[in-house]
């Protein structure tokens, strides 16, 4: 049993999702091909800056170059695998559960002339490579999918070589202790997202510390990663109507349209302080 929330149902809430992630980040082959949410600052003003933007900071923060060997956990579209192929000359392989996000990653590769970057159809939490394989796990909002967050940690400590860093962007919940209302409010807007539960960040730090990682640090970029929220917030009331009707009449399934309706929560969420974003970075003892 692999520990996400079910393999089968990670597969079919994407190849499910693909085209409302499609229209509401508005992505193509050329421009922002990417499921995650972007970073704003000073540097990144427009969505498809803050999509490159927070590879970036990543990968200056995990301090990735030339040569420097990371496995994409949890890789979606491939977006970040080949930015670091493109603009670190780092040697990457990205992997997924969804068969389909391997064929756009390869896609995606060719429309914009990389090589380099190899993308397999495999599970995070059993990944197919030897021990101490690779200098850096990354994963952006990928680990959320599992059920249990220290069998990431095990996994990723050991795929990891001595001095490996593995870098993590998602969403943290505030509290173990939230009231009812804000409990089942957090709870249906990640679950419609095929995410079982987010951990706080004591418990992230507690499941580094397990695995054996050390120099544990985290940063929480809300501010910067809130103008995607309210942006999304923004799209998913101008086409509520839209989504309402074509669920009626069937055209839109039942996971399609939760996880639309859900989306736009995420910001309200963000608001009332119930989960927050943070970037982690966790080093394995050389």
């Amino acid at each position: 049993m692999s520990n996400l929330k079910n393999d089968k149902e990670i597969q079919s809430y994407y190849n499910s999702t693909h085209f409302e992630y499609q229209l509401i980040w508005n992505w193509n082959l050329k421009t922002t091909p990417a499921l995650h949410f972007g970073y704003y600052d000073e540097k990144a003003t427009k969505h498809a800056q803050a999509i490159f933007r927070i590879n970036e900071v990543l990968a200056d923060w995990a301090v990735i170059k030339e040569g420097t060997t990371v496995l994409d956990a949890g890789c979606g579209l491939g977006n970040s695998s080949l930015w670091l192929t493109q603009y670190r000359k780092a040697k990457v392989i990205g992997i997924t559960l969804v068969e389909s996000q391997v064929e756009i990653a390869y896609k995606m590769a060719k429309k914009q002339n990389i090589q380099g970057a190899e993308f397999r159809t495999a599970n995070y939490l059993n990944a197919p490579f030897e021990d101490a394989s690779f200098e850096i796990v990354w994963a952006i909002e990928s680990q959320c999918h599992t059920v249990d967050k220290s069998l990431f940690y095990k996994e990723a400590f050991r795929l990891l070589k001595p001095g490996g860093r593995l870098v993590i962007a998602d969403s943290i919940r505030t509290s173990r202790q939230l009231n009812t209302h804000d409990e089942t409010l957090l709870k249906n807007i990640f679950n419609a997202w095929a995410v079982p539960d987010i951990d706080t960040l004591e418990e992230h730090e507690i499941n580094a510390a397990k695995a054996g990682f050390v120099n544990f640090e985290s940063k929480n970029v809300s501010k910067n990663m809130f103008v995607s929220y309210k942006n999304l917030r923004k799209t998913i009331k101008k086409l509520t109507p839209l989504a309402e009707i074509m669920f009626r009449l069937r055209i839109l399934s039942k996971i399609r349209y939760d996880n639309f309706k859900q989306s736009g929560k995420q910001a309200d969420a963000l608001e009332q302080d119930l989960f927050r974003y943070y970037t982690l970075l966790a080093h394995k003892p050389k």
